[in-house]
């Protein structure tokens, strides 16, 4: 199913790690994102997953590598951010850290995910119809790449 949660809850996989983005939420926040929270569940996931984003001519492309033993917990966690995503199709109001809160409004603006679930983890493919609409995609990927290049700066993996 590609509902607007299930997209939603791809792109908040994509979170490796609780960074500060300046005023406001943090880009990342595996702590107080409604959706990130679950990857927290198994302490373990984030060391053994790797998150790539890069662009397209239209949008972009982000690709999650998970080590095969944590598939199960990745699909675990996929799963609840999903049931949350749901939660907020009914009006519920969730926490969202910054990265997903922009990933939320390109969807009020008409950008396309696709999400796909591979064997070693999922890619999402998000495009818009628009040059400002991509310029805003493009400007997400940039930003992810910022900030996980910080997460391995600190040691963290990415």
């Amino acid at each position: 199913m590609r509902t607007a949660a299930l997209c939603i809850m791809v792109l908040a996989f994509m979170c490796a790690a609780t960074v500060s983005a300046g005023d406001g939420p943090a880009w990342f926040d595996m702590e107080k994102c409604g959706f990130c929270k679950h990857l927290m569940e198994d302490a373990e996931l984030l060391d053994h997953c790797i998150w790539e984003h890069h662009k397209i001519d239209n949008g972009m492309v982000s690709v999650t590598t998970v080590d095969k033993e944590y598939l199960p917990s990745f699909r675990t966690a996929m799963k609840k951010m999903e049931e949350t995503g749901k939660k907020m199709e009914t009006g519920e109001m969730v926490p969202m850290c910054g990265m997903c809160t922009s990933m939320g409004a390109l969807m009020m603006k008409g950008a396309k995910f696709d999400a796909i679930e591979t064997k070693v983890g999922s890619v999402l493919i998000l495009t818009g119809t628009t040059p400002e609409l991509v310029a805003e995609i493009h400007g997400i990927c940039d930003k992810n790449n910022e900030e996980l290049k910080k997460l391995e700066a600190k040691g963290m993996h990415e």
